[in-house]
């Protein structure tokens, strides 16, 4: 069978609105500018359409048209390539997620491992920015929890008090093995505040605390987190206001 009609045979099992590259085909190994002629011939008949340069989607026909792929699918392209997790989502979309605010943004930020780059689809934008973090599947979780300690003070809509609360409640359901792998990220990865926010959470929820995390910190800094005093009354400890 041709590289062409592997090619043909591969795009109509596809379900439409998945968007995949051409390394995804058959035969794109030992001939990748057969099978890059062959979309680009599917495109022209459109049993294809381009999304960007290499990525396609077999489009689903509407009442008024063609229809692109949905936002979910445009985010997941976005965080895989080639088969491969190389992202995640963070920011607010994360935060909305993660029940720490009501907003829904327009825009969606993804953590990659690349450069930092904006798409506009229409329905949704897909911010691009480096992750603080090499990404890996088993880590993204944690980054994800780092990232909303970071931004604790940014998140739209609420207040850091009830926010920490919402997180402590989800580190408390992390394995032994987890909350190790969290301070390690947080110390390698992760700026002062972070690490002392972090650290008050597992002191609060008695996990086991790795002694770097407090001995990373200047005693002569302090954190301005805008915690309320009574409900983390151990906040002065990790050097918190």
């Amino acid at each position: 069978m041709s590289i062409a009609a592997q090619v043909y045979e591969s795009v109509m099992r596809l379900e439409p609105g998945r968007i995949f590259g051409c390394s995804d085909m058959p035969g794109y190994r030992d001939a990748p500018l057969a099978v890059v002629r062959a979309l680009g011939r599917l495109a022209d008949k459109n049993k294809l359409k381009r999304l960007a340069k290499g990525r396609y989607y077999v489009p689903k026909e509407g009442m008024l048209g063609f229809l692109k792929p949905a936002d979910s699918e445009l985010v997941r392209n976005s965080i895989y390539r080639n088969g491969r997790l190389i992202g995640y989502v963070t920011g607010v979309a994360l935060y909305n997620r993660l029940g720490l605010t009501t907003q829904t943004p327009k825009t969606v930020t993804v953590a990659i491992n690349g450069a930092r780059q904006q798409k506009d689809y229409g329905t949704i934008r897909i911010k691009l920015v480096p992750s603080r973090a090499p990404v890996r599947r088993s880590d993204v979780p944690l980054l994800q929890y780092l990232d909303a300690l970071r931004d604790l003070k940014k998140i739209p809509d609420a207040y850091p008090t009830e926010a920490l609360e919402l997180i402590a409640g989800r580190l408390s359901s992390l394995t032994n093995g987890q909350i190790e792998s969290l301070q390690r990220l947080a110390l390698k990865y992760y700026n002062a505040a972070t690490r002392a926010v972090l650290g008050l959470i597992l002191s609060r929820i008695g996990q086991t605390l790795d002694p770097a995390l407090q001995g990373s910190l200047n005693p002569l800094t302090r954190y301005d987190i805008g915690l309320d005093s009574k409900r983390w009354a151990d906040k002065s400890a990790w050097f918190i206001r």
